[in-house]
């Protein structure tokens, strides 16, 4: 019977459900399954109305005065306090979810002003409640200046152990990224948008990280970010690097990156691969997967490259492999288990 399964087995169960259908399933069975289940179902937030329902007395008294009145799910209070599971957490995503909930109630002007009053109440709860691993703030800039969450009661606690940031480098996320730099020291996985600037405080976040393992670099505009790179503390601990770039961009500063096991680029212009060339003779000795998902490097390069590498590759990916690259993956990549 399920309701025979300690608590503790159940735990280790349920960690390793990635499909959340299965979870709430896991809801209906019994008591037990329910209490344990929520927690890990709610490390995303699962229902908006359910955390405005969560929101304390004084923030529910906020939104009373800014007029804001949005239904709770039911008539009861929640059965639990879902806000204490969450681990994972996107201004972005809970901003566009607050405007649809917002569109049903309020008129198309007032719903941007009223939208930043909940999200202001929701951070406010959130930053005094939860230890957070995951933080996405790619898409919210016309958020971060009324929504200062990094001020708020609790924050330090909230974001000191944040393991996981997505970001963008704007001029006006400088100081707020700034104050996350004062805050999160370990930070392990770091995924940056570049546009049009280059941010101080990305500088100030990038040169504090001692453990990042992993960082993605999506480069839509500028030429030279190199120098931000630099101030990585500890590069030889980096085993993987995304880059996806719009622009040149010169790749000898990923030789500093000397234990690597995943490299993956999306370049969209095959002359963006011209410095490819500086890394022929470099050496990952822990090197396991490597993918071109676009452009790739010209084929003799490419060549050279696994010949020295190609060693401990296991996954390897290709657009335009012609007979010579098949050739030297034959001879250079003996432990080939996925080539796509």
């Amino acid at each position: 019977m399920p309701c025979q399964l300690p608590i503790d087995c159940l735990n280790e169960i349920f960690e390793y459900l990635e499909d959340k259908a299965d979870l709430r399933s896991c809801l209906l069975v019994n008591r037990l399954w329910c209490e344990t289940s929520v927690p890990f179902l709610w490390t995303n937030i699962q229902n908006f109305n359910t955390l405005i329902a969560c929101l304390p007395n004084e923030s529910k008294e906020i939104l009373y005065k800014n007029e804001i009145l949005i239904s709770a799910p039911t008539s009861k209070p929640p059965l639990f306090n879902y806000v204490s599971f969450i681990k994972n957490l996107s201004m972005t995503e809970t901003g566009r979810k607050i405007k649809i909930i917002l569109n049903k109630y309020e008129p198309i002007d007032s719903v941007n002003n009223k939208r930043i009053v909940i999200l202001q109440e929701i951070f406010k709860m959130v930053m005094n409640q939860i230890s957070l691993k995951k933080l996405n703030l790619c898409y919210c800039s016309r958020y971060i200046s009324n929504v200062p969450f990094t001020i708020y009661p609790g924050a330090t606690d909230c974001l000191r152990n944040l393991s996981e940031l997505s970001c963008r480098s704007l001029n006006n996320y400088s100081n707020f990224l700034y104050q996350l730099s004062q805050i999160c020291h370990k930070i392990s996985s770091l995924n940056i948008i570049f546009r049009d600037v280059i941010s101080n405080g990305l500088a100030d976040l990038i040169s504090v990280q001692q453990n990042l393992k992993h960082l993605s670099i999506i480069n839509r505009n500028l030429t030279d970010i190199i120098p931000l790179l630099t101030k990585i503390p500890n590069p030889s601990i980096l085993t993987k690097l995304d880059i996806n770039s719009k622009v040149y961009m010169p790749w000898s500063f990923i030789a500093k990156f000397t234990n690597l096991q995943e490299l993956e680029f999306s370049l969209y212009h095959k002359d963006h691969f011209e410095d490819f060339k500086n890394l022929q003779h470099v050496i990952f000795p822990q090197l396991q997967i490597l993918k071109f998902l676009n452009e790739s490097p010209n084929h003799e390069d490419l060549i050279k490259f696994l010949e020295i590498n190609g060693k401990n590759l296991i996954e390897f990916y290709l657009s335009n492999a012609n007979d010579s690259t098949n050739l030297a993956l034959a001879k250079f990549c003996p432990n080939l288990k996925s080539l796509i």
